[in-house]
This record gives C-alpha cells, structure tokens and sequence, in this order.
C-alpha cells in the first residue's frame, strides 16, 4: 500500500502501524498526513538528529491529535488554564529542563535502581503467585497493569492504597493524547483531568508533613520547593508526569513481552535453555514495540528537511516507533534477534536530553517478570487470540492478554551467596 491509502488514526492501522511507517520511511519520510497541520519523521536517522537539537526544535509543545472525521488528523492546543500544571521535564526546554531533571534525577538517588530490586521482586513473586494459581488469566489485568503503579507510588513515597483508582487517572490522562478522541471527549477528559491535578497537589502537600527520605523523589522535590529551585506547582506536576509515564511504559512493555514470547515458541525455548539472554529479550521488545510510538517537536526556527521548507512553529511527531524498525539501521528489524550489534541503540525510551528518566526502573522490572515467568513455568502459550492495543498513536499497550500458564511442579532455587559463603 501507498502512504495516502493509510488513515494514520483509523482502527486498522493502530492496531498494526508497522506497514504504515514502512511506506512512510520509504516513500515519504517526512510526511504530513491529509487534513493535519503536523508532520511525521519516520527514519532512525532523522529522528536522532531533531532529538538532538533542542536550539532548533522545541519540546516546550502541548498539541493534541483529534479525530476530525473523514480520515482527517488535526492537532489542538489547550488554552493555559490557572488550575493546569505547568510544563515540566519532557514538556520543557533548556534551562528549565536541566534544573528539573537534575532534581528528579538526585531524586531517584546513588544507586537506588539497585536498592529497588528487592522490592520489585517481593511484588512480582506476590503477583505471579496469583497467575500460577489462576493458570489462565488475562496477563495485563493480574499483572502487567498492576506492578507498575504500585512501583510508582512507591518511588514517591505515596500510599499504594488507591493504586489502581490512580492508575485509571494515569490512563484517562495517556488517552488525552490518543488521536482517537472528539473534541466532546477531549473536553470530558481533560475537566476529569483536573481532579488527578489536584490529587497530586494534595499528596505533596501530605508527604511534607511527613518528611519523606530526602534522597529519594519526594524527599528531593519537597528539598528544591524548599529552597525555592521549583515552584511548589512544578514539583507537582513532575509527581503527575511520573505517575502518568511510569504506570505505563513498563506496562506496556510487559505486556508485549509476554506476547511475543507466547506467540514465538523458539525464541521462548531458547530463553529458557540460555536465560542469561533475557535481557537482550527485553530490548528487541522496546525496540519492535515501543511503549511510547512518538512524541512531538515543534521548530523554534524555519527548518528544512527531507527538502522541504517548515516554518516557524511546525509541529512535527518523531516517530520513536518507525524508527526502531529501520532497516537502515536494524538488519532484518521486524525479527527478535537475541544476539544483535547494539541492542541498546533503539528509540524505545526516547532519545536525546528527553531520554526516559526511568529507563533503568523500566528495563528492571521487565527483566525481572520475565525471569520469574520462565523460572517458574514450563510454558506460556496465548489462551486465544482475543487481544487488542489501546486506540492510540500515541501508547502501544495492550487492553489485555490472556494466557495460559504451565507452572513447574517442583522448582529448585539456588542461593549462590548460601554456596560463596559455605566455600
């Protein structure tokens, strides 16, 4: 198919975008879809550079794709409203951005990754002790969509008590962006929008009187509110911008992973003889399904690309998920290989000075479900093909995934610290 026989938000293609970024790369690598007043960048290349130049293409941009009917793609900019949340970390430019993500970033603290590792480990051996009980769940619902925001609220000190309530606050906020929404819808949405504000504004509020751990994200943004490096506003916004990405993308990983292990049997036998490739597993899934499929810039200068001329203020949408399957960069990109040059080197997170904050949480959790699946299951295979992908140009995640487990009837767990110390 040609490029301009795609409805760029039409239900068929965002269920599968790959052979719609294919003619986009190939025919029209920077493309503006009929009807829109936006572009699209699609090869791995171009999508580097623009990333890497925050002179020239800003981030600072709160456009909206709505569905205008007829196959018509257009983009709306809310008006700045006194009770929205101020742009922070990946919605700011230089020099605000670095001061912001220079406290979010002492926030997560020396070597705090590694200190979450227990936890994540207690929660997911809690949550698939549940699905082995089950042996057929929907894998989204029991687990995917659940590891996340209780790590989340967690990194920020916050009770997990009304986790999944905020959960589906993250998720009407994700759909804000979907492209799929009516004006009517976007309206409904972003008035609910404000309560999740206000939740978070309260839970910063709360977490003073508490004092949290000052090298942890809470205790690090009450510090800068304190010292009058951020607004008590800001330092709730990056709360509901962390909420929002972190219950998310590594949901959606999760989610996608389990797929394409179910779906590919090879690939799971060979990650269960060779184990230690669980990780090279978990970036070939960033890199064929991007938890975040693109995300926008605009020009703050006239620009030329691919031979055209964009002026001032054009909006443009990277496309993290195009790139991470162009063959000018990716041999064979549509296959999972275990063993490819630079396995890290996809767009999955990002790139650039937006590149994901929790990238390492992220890869973490991912790698440790998955070693959990498989060291505790013979096999993982799909209960039926009744799955779908949120409607989205903006997210890839799943709605759900049902499965089916085999666990092992006796496991063996080896203590290497018990036999290090016992030599």
């Amino acid at each position: 198919m040609a490029v301009h026989d795609f409805n760029p938000f039409g239900a068929e293609t965002i269920e599968n975008p790959y052979a719609f970024y294919e003619a986009l790369r190939e025919e029209a690598p920077l493309f503006r879809p009929r009807g829109a007043d936006c572009y699209y960048l699609s090869r791995y290349q171009d999508i580097k550079e623009v990333a890497m130049d925050p002179e020239r293409f800003s981030s600072n941009i709160v456009a909206i794709l709505l569905a205008g009917g007829s196959g018509r793609l257009s983009t709306f900019v809310p008006p700045h409203l006194p009770m929205a949340p101020p742009d922070v970390l990946a919605l700011q430019d230089p020099p605000i951005h670095r001061i912001q993500r220079k406290i979010a970033t002492a926030g997560l603290g020396k070597g705090f990754v590694e200190v979450l590792e227990p936890q994540i480990r207690a929660l997911v051996n809690e949550r698939m002790d549940d699905v082995l009980r089950a042996r057929e769940v929907d894998w989204m619902g029991a687990f995917a969509f659940r590891i996340p925001i209780a790590l989340t609220l967690d990194i920020l000190s916050i009770p997990r008590d009304d986790a999944m309530q905020v959960k589906s606050w993250a998720d009407e906020a994700i759909s804000l962006l979907s492209g799929v929404n009516t004006r009517w819808q976007l309206a409904r949405k972003v008035w609910n929008g404000f309560g999740f504000v206000k939740w978070c504004r309260t839970q910063l509020e709360e977490a003073e009187t508490r004092e949290p751990s000052p090298g942890f994200m809470m205790g690090a943004l009450i510090d800068a509110v304190r010292e009058g490096t951020i607004s008590r506003r800001e330092a709730a916004a990056i709360v509901l911008q962390i909420i929002i990405a972190g219950s998310d993308s590594s949901a959606s990983l999760m989610g996608s992973m389990v797929r394409l292990l179910a779906q590919n049997p090879r690939v799971q036998e060979q990650l269960r003889a060779q184990p230690e490739l669980v990780p090279a597993f978990v970036e070939e899934t960033l890199r064929l399904e991007s938890p975040f499929q693109g995300h926008f810039r605009k020009t703050k200068v006239p620009v030329e690309l691919h031979g055209q001329e964009l002026p001032l203020n054009s909006r443009i949408m990277l496309l993290w998920a195009s790139g991470n399957r162009d063959p000018r960069k990716w041999p064979h990109p549509d296959e999972i290989d275990l063993r490819r040059d630079g396995p890290r080197q996809h767009l999955g997170f990002g790139y650039g000075i937006h590149l994901c904050l929790g990238a390492p949480i992220g890869r973490m959790e991912g790698r440790i479900a998955l070693e959990q699946l498989l060291e505790r299951t013979e096999w993982v295979e799909l209960a039926s093909n009744d799955f779908s992908h949120r409607q989205s140009v903006f997210v890839r995640t799943l709605e759900r995934l049902p499965i089916k487990v085999r666990p092992k009837t006796r496991m063996i767990v080896h203590d290497t610290a018990a036999s290090v110390r016992s030599g």
